[in-house]
Parts: structure tokens; C-alpha cells; sequence
């Protein structure tokens, strides 16, 4: 296949599975070409072709939103035709699917659709649905949202989870030593922004410094959040204990998986409707037979099993939180439910099965 992929902001470092994606497509022989409506902040990638990489003309396209995706629609769509591209795919449900929709003309149209694009910034849903020959999401609670809400389009809406590639799932689990009254190890991974719930993290940490339980936490992220952690955490008193190490490199978050005792994700609604999805960060976490710990929200309980490979709590519930963490200072559990993430991890989300599955699915239709 010879697929045109229409994304937002392209590379993006909470992103990666879309990046995956298309390395997993392409190690199968297919061409993909990569159109992404903004350069990210530290420039544009090489092979990608961007359309309002500069801010000048951010700002420029806000003013004249209509005119602006219309000319870029264009322009892509004759690049279209120009390369060969047999399909488009557009990742998200906003804007770039909105400039996706008119640059397809008559080429085959997908659709991809994730989190935050569903639920606060979804542009023209029901005619990018009646248009696309099939959409994909990476829940089984999103697809159960839009088959509630859309079913005259549930046939042409299809479960792809992102996966992980053989190179992660062939990594051997970590050894992790640890002597006895070590401090608990909690570590978090994402955006630093409020649905995903680190202010309800740093509540639970304060409630285990009550209890006396010995923590670190670490939280690898970067967001306009992180000023309010930090003050936060000093109002707690856990600041001492709290580590915000900004974005990290795919090898610095490897480490880090491997330092930790327990991966944590207390995402909650955020009051716009934003949620996450199921994070590509829980399931890496898993992978390296990680126990974990999230919200009862989203597609997390598709990965968390309660009581096998984690525990679910209620989202922003702080205490139940804290004694869901605190049961993994037993090292003879968290051995236990690390294991069992290890293996969960490599049934359910392997992205060559799912690769395959997306193939079918364009295939198809």
C-alpha cells in the first residue's frame, strides 16, 4: 500500500505510537508519507512534509482558519496525486482530519481516532465518520463511545490497539535488587497536565509519608502543570521525595521502568471532558514485568487487571491511591503482579498482531 498519513504536530515526544505505526508499516514493505500540519518546537523532521511549520504563520492560519486549511487541502491533495499515494489516513479526529477530509478528493479516506480528539476536540465527527471507508481507535471504551453514539456508523468502527514492537517485548525482564526497608520506587510517565491525575499522585504520596511508608517518586514528563506539582508537593511535604525529570530518552525511560517498583497512572476526567486513552506508557511499563497501578477511566482496565498484574482505583480518589500503592512494599507481590503484566503484556499487546489487523481492515475496505 501507498499511504498518505495526515497528522498534527509531527514528532511528538507523547506521540510515539504513532511513530511506531508507521516504522511498523513500512518494515512491511508498504510507503508511507508523512504530512504534518506543524513543525514540533525543536524543528522540522527530515521526510516529512510540513504545512504551517513557522509560528507567523500560525498565527496567520487563526485568522483566516477557513481560506488557510482550503489552500493547504489543495496543495496537499495535488502532492497526493503527484506521489502515487493510494489512501489517506488521518490520525485524530480534529483539525488535521478536517484538512485530511478535503485534501483526500476522491482517494480512499481512514480515520484514526484516539483521545482528546473524540472528547473536546472532534471537528465535523459524523461527516468525517459517513466519509471514512473505516475508523480505528486504540480503546474498546472509545469504540463502545462511538458505537453508543454513532451506530449507524458501528460497522466501519474497528478496535486497533498500538502495541508494542518485538524489540520491547524481546527485552528480557529487569533484575530489581532491593534491600530490605528500601523505599518504596513509584514512577509515572506523560504530559504534565491534569488529566493525568500526578496532583491526586502527589496526595496519595503525602497520605504514605503519614503512614510512614518510605517512597520516592518520580514523574518523567514535561507540562504547564509542573510549577503547580512543585508547589503542591512543597504544601504536602513531599517535595523531597518527589523527582520531576522532564522529557526523557526512549533509553533514560528504559532505566527508568527498570529502576522502579511500581508504575503508576491515576489519570481523571479533566473538567473539559479530556481523558486519556490507554497511555503507550502503561503497557511499556508492563513490559518490563512492572506491576501498575491506574484509575478505573478509559481503556486503562483493558490493560490493568485488578489483583492479577495491578490494582484499579477510583479516579482522583487519593486514599485509595495511597493503599493501593502501599500494598507493594511487599516485594513477594509485586513480583507476582509483575510477572503476570510481563506476561498479559505479550498476549494482548503485541503491534505485529495489530499491524495485521490494520492491514485487513484497509485491505478490506
Amino acid at each position: 500500500m501507498h499511504l498518505a498519513y495526515i497528522l498534527g504536530t509531527y514528532p511528538q515526544p507523547s506521540e510515539t505510537f504513532i511513530a511506531r505505526e508507521v516504522e511498523g508499516l513500512r518494515a512491511r514493505g508498504h510507503r508511507v508519507e508523512l504530512f504534518s500540519l506543524f513543525a514540533p518546537a525543536d524543528g522540522p523532521a527530515g521526510g516529512v512534509t510540513y504545512g504551517w511549520a513557522r509560528v507567523p504563520e500560525r498565527v496567520r492560519r487563526k485568522l483566516h482558519e477557513a481560506s488557510a486549511i482550503e489552500a493547504l487541502a489543495r496543495q496537499w491533495g495535488q502532492e497526493f496525486v503527484r506521489r502515487g499515494c493510494g489512501a489517506v489516513v488521518a490520525h485524530f479526529g480534529s483539525l488535521p482530519s478536517t484538512v485530511a477530509l478535503q485534501a483526500a478528493g476522491t482517494l480512499p479516506f481512514f480515520l484514526s481516532l484516539h483521545a482528546r480528539d473524540i472528547y473536546v476536540e472532534a471537528e465535523r465527527l459524523e461527516e468525517k465518520l459517513e466519509r471514512a471507508l473505516a475508523v480505528v481507535t486504540c480503546t474498546q471504551a472509545n469504540v463502545d463511545y462511538l458505537h453508543t453514539q454513532y451506530p449507524q456508523h458501528a460497522d466501519r468502527i474497528h478496535l486497533i490497539y498500538h502495541g508494542l514492537p518485538h524489540e520491547w517485548l524481546a527485552m528480557p525482564a529487569p533484575e530489581r535488587p532491593r534491600d530490605l526497608g528500601e523505599p518504596l520506587r513509584i514512577l509515572a510517565v506523560g504530559r504534565l497536565v491534569e488529566k493525568k491525575g500526578f496532583l491526586t499522585l502527589l496526595q496519595a504520596c503525602a497520605l504514605l509519608r503519614r503512614r510512614d511508608i518510605p517512597f520516592i517518586v518520580r514523574i518523567l514528563g514535561d507540562g504547564p502543570q509542573r510549577r503547580q506539582l512543585l508547589d503542591t508537593a512543597r504544601r504536602l511535604g513531599v517535595a523531597s521525595q518527589l523527582h520531576l525529570a522532564g522529557w526523557a530518552r526512549r533509553e533514560q525511560v528504559v532505566e527508568a521502568y527498570a529502576w522502579a517498583d511500581v508504575f503508576c497512572c491515576p489519570s481523571v476526567l479533566a473538567p473539559d471532558g479530556d481523558r486519556d486513552g490507554l497511555p503507550n506508557v502503561l503497557v511499556e511499563a508492563q513490559s518490563t514485568a512492572l506491576p501498575t497501578v491506574g484509575s478505573r477511566l478509559s481503556g486503562i482496565p483493558e490493560a490493568i487487571t485488578d489483583g492479577r498484574n495491578g490494582a484499579l482505583t477510583p479516579p482522583g480518589e487519593a486514599e485509595a491511591l495511597a493503599d493501593a500503592l502501599a500494598r507493594y512494599t511487599d516485594p513477594a507481590l509485586r513480583a507476582q503482579h509483575g510477572q503476570a503484566a510481563y506476561a498479559d503484556c505479550r498476549e494482548r499487546f503485541d503491534s505485529e498482531r495489530w499491524l495485521t489487523r490494520l492491514e485487513e481492515i484497509v485491505a478490506r475496505a
